[in-house]
Formats: structure tokens, C-alpha cells, sequence
């Protein structure tokens, strides 16, 4: 298994993981009594998003598992360069504006406006993710073909 195979099996783990405990919060949400006069919701959607969950946490599981057994390790991305500079700013950028898409709700106090700015937020968030996703995914084949030359 090569390094970059190690790398993208850990983070399917990590985004695994980090996908059970969000199905967990689901369920509990579910699970909490309805106040007022909403609808309650379907009696299986805890059992449901709870169940998504434990298969979430057990591949996880399973992948960081596979990957620690390979005995590779996993590839490294160097940041200090300009490029590695972009992606840590286009990281910052994202988590500033996943918190603003939380906070508008503070904010803004028109529904319409503050669901715009946060889905706009979001949006945002997204792009910053993923191009620094990308960006690194370069960094590192740059890196392990320069290795490969040498």
C-alpha cells in the first residue's frame, strides 16, 4: 500500500467517524419529546439515524484498522511553501465561515435574509474545503513524484 493510499484511508475513517457522531446527534435530537405543537417525528428515526451511526463508527473502525496494519506511513503534506500557505488560509477561511453561518441567526433578524446569508455561508465554507482539499492532494503528488525522481 502506498502512502498516499494510507493518507486517503485515514481520512474515509476520520469522515466516518466524524459522520457516526453526527448520526448520534441526529438520533438524540429525535429522541428528545416534541414541545408545542409540531408534528412529532417518525417513531423509527431514532433507531434509524442511531443504527447509521454504529455502521458509521464499525467502517471507521475497519479502515483505520486496515490502514495502521499496512505499515506504511502516511503520506505528508509540506505546508510551509506558498501553495501550503493558501491551503491554510483557505482553511481558516472555511471555519469562519461555518461559525458565521451559525452566528447569522444572532445577527440577522430576518428569516428570509438570514437563511440566504447562511446558506450563502455555507456555500462558501465548501469551496474553502474543498479547493484546499485539492490544493493539498497537489502539494502531495508533487512531493511523492519529486521523491520518486530523486
Amino acid at each position: 500500500m502506498t502512502p498516499e493510499q494510507v493518507t486517503k484511508l485515514k481520512s474515509w475513517a476520520i469522515a466516518l467517524f466524524s459522520g457516526g457522531i453526527a448520526c448520534f446527534y441526529m438520533a438524540y435530537q429525535y429522541a428528545l419529546p416534541v414541545k408545542g405543537i409540531a408534528e412529532p417525528p417518525p417513531a423509527f428515526a431514532p433507531y434509524l439515524f442511531g443504527g447509521i451511526g454504529i455502521v458509521s463508527f464499525i467502517a471507521a473502525a475497519i479502515l483505520w484498522r486496515k490502514s495502521a496494519k499496512s505499515g506504511v506511513a502516511p503520506a505528508t503534506t509540506d505546508l510551509s511553501g506558498p501553495q501550503g500557505r493558501i491551503v491554510i488560509v483557505l482553511l481558516v477561511l472555511g471555519v469562519i465561515a461555518l461559525a458565521g453561518s451559525y452566528l447569522v441567526d444572532y445577527v440577522v433578524h430576518d428569516e428570509n435574509l438570514a437563511l440566504a446569508l447562511s446558506v450563502g455561508l455555507l456555500a462558501v465554507m465548501a469551496v474553502c474545503f474543498v479547493t484546499a482539499g485539492k490544493i493539498g492532494r497537489n502539494i502531495r503528488k508533487a512531493a511523492s513524484a519529486g521523491a520518486l525522481k530523486e
